[in-house]
């Protein structure tokens, strides 16, 4: 079997000609650009030698021989560097290259030294120049650590800057929609109640198409400004008095129109006990939200049950359906912006903004409390005949924390 050899160099037309040579000579040849795919391709399989530049566009070639020296596996693997200057010989020795070649270097001297490297000549320091030349490697180390924490500091303030544009043009873009949609809702609003006139049959159906589609692009422009606002330290909640009980209610008549359409029966289970003290719009959206992906992923026909439930520390609304569930290692990125997260069969597969379960989620942690996910649910709900084998999410607002 034909020996490996590794050529770690981000200079293409060296790389080929490297190649050329290598191969013309019975060599099996492999390459990588950059040094950390040169680290990742010795380590996925380990070659018989690894010719290295010292310079490399990421991680100096002294370092990569360091690095891939640490490895059981690599650790006797010899390494030819490759130089800009004879003042960088006793460098890449002392960090673990074998051999050293300055450049310029001409076929016949690049062959010779590999083989000679493959046969086993090794070059050595003595140890005066070995510990300079560590020392050298350290200097070198800690300098191009400095400069990759520089980058990413610099490459920190961007995205804090680029996310801080996005929030207000995210912020401005819900605004621009809300204007919009606020006349459209109310004249929607005079035409249902008949002050202009009774509507015929087909009519209201019509009407209530669109009012079902214009509540649905509501909740989006919502979810776009509490997604810009919440983002913000400064975001502020407004509590008042909320029955929970009513508020689940309330939640399940505003999706009628997708309830009916998709015929499913939602049913809602109420806890008693009176009101607490909650942002009422905010939280009403988030459970809007949930409740909302519910009636979205489940199949037609199907149920979704809703439940207030509540004891002394708080109060919690939970959600199931008998949708097709989220596959487990999907199941943390569901609260996260813009992510669509796989279910167990295609018909997951809706298109969405992304932004309805990571609102509900900072609504509710802005609350002091939690959302959480069981996919399909550990446990069925006392009293229920039908079984909901999707998706379970808990929404709890602890108490205290809401009425502070």
């Amino acid at each position: 079997m034909a020996q490996r050899i590794l050529c770690i160099e981000s200079d293409l037309p060296f790389r080929a000609r490297v190649r050329r040579l290598l191969e013309s000579d019975g060599f099996a040849v492999d390459e990588a650009s950059s040094g950390l795919a040169g680290i990742q391709r010795a380590l996925n399989l380990p070659p018989d030698l690894v010719i290295v530049d010292v310079h490399l566009p990421d991680i100096d070639g002294v370092e990569i021989a360091s690095r891939l020296k640490q490895e059981k596996a690599l650790a006797d693997v010899p390494f030819l560097a490759l130089g800009d200057a004879a003042a960088e010989h006793d460098l890449a020795l002392a960090a673990g290259a074998d051999a050293f070649l300055a450049r310029p270097v001409d076929d016949a001297r690049l062959l010779a030294e590999v083989h000679a490297v493959l046969g086993g000549q090794r070059e050595r320091l003595p140890e005066a120049g070995e510990r300079a030349g560590l020392r050298a490697l350290s200097a070198a180390m800690v300098n191009h650590l400095e400069h990759a924490l520089e980058d990413a500091r610099g490459w920190e303030e961007r995205c804090l800057e680029r996310d801080r544009l996005g929030r207000i043009f995210i912020g401005n873009l819900a605004h621009e929609l809300r204007t919009a949609l606020t006349p459209m809702s109310g004249y929607l609003k005079i035409l249902s109640s008949d002050k202009l006139g009774p509507l015929s049959a087909q009519q209201q159906r019509i009407l209530e198409s669109i009012q079902g589609a214009t509540g649905r692009l509501t909740r989006v422009v919502e979810n776009l400004s509490d997604f810009a606002t919440l983002q913000s330290s400064d975001a502020a909640l407004f509590p008042a008095d909320v029955d929970p009980d009513a508020l689940a209610d309330e939640v399940v008549a505003d999706l009628r129109p997708a309830i009916r359409e998709a015929r499913l029966h939602v049913a809602v289970q109420k806890a008693g006990g009176g009101p607490i003290s909650a942002d009422p719009r905010k939280l009403r959206q988030a459970l809007a939200n949930v409740v909302g992906n519910a009636v979205k992923f489940s199949p037609h026909g199907g149920e979704v049950l809703v439940e207030v439930q509540r004891d002394a520390r708080a109060v919690r609304f939970a959600v199931s359906d008998q949708g097709p569930g989220i596959v487990p290692q999907e199941q943390k990125q569901v609260f996260e912006p813009f992510s669509h997260a796989a279910g167990k069969d295609d018909r997951a597969k809706h298109p969405g903004s992304g932004l309805g379960l990571p609102v509900a989620r900072r609504i509710v942690e802005a609350h002091g409390g939690t959302i959480s996910l069981e996919s399909p649910p550990r446990a069925q709900s006392e009293g229920v005949r039908r079984q909901f084998t999707g998706s379970k999410f808990v929404l709890e607002i602890p108490l205290q924390a809401a009425a502070g």
